[in-house]
């Protein structure tokens, strides 16, 4: 099980280094909805305070339960937040309005649906292997 949490520590860090590159990279761009800055650092910020509390868990560093609720707190926050971000490919009912043509990375949203969603289902995985005391 220790495998398995390592290697969701390492997609959480890619998703943690690429959704401020990818929502800071389309901001301003006709049909994108925009992110206040705000949101973007507390989704940085509780993804990074949860696994680094998970990264101390799998080193030995600490077992408190207290520790353990606040890794899952954050994640939950910053998985809930991150999942807002797929709104930013809503299309959008007004007449006038310019559809989003995508970035250049992926051409749509499918790279974000599936790093966010994958971190909500990491995030449950999270939780069950931590309150299991499977890690």
């Amino acid at each position: 099980m220790t495998v398995l949490a390592w290697i969701l520590v390492a997609l959480a860090i890619l998703v943690l280094v690429l959704t401020p590159l990818r929502l800071r990279g389309a901001r301003g761009q006709d049909g994108m909805v925009d992110f206040s800055g705000w949101v973007l650092n507390l989704h940085s910020i509780t993804l990074f305070v949860g696994l680094a509390l998970i990264v101390l868990r799998l080193l030995g560093v600490h077992e408190s339960g207290f520790a353990t609720w606040v890794a899952i707190i954050s994640l939950v926050i910053a998985s809930l937040i991150g999942l807002s971000f797929l709104a930013r490919w809503r299309r959008s009912r007004s007449r006038h309005a310019v559809d989003f043509a995508g970035d250049s990375w992926t051409r749509g949203p499918w790279l974000s649906q599936i790093a966010h969603i994958g971190l909500m289902i990491g995030t449950i995985l999270f939780a069950w292997l931590l309150l299991a005391d499977k890690i």
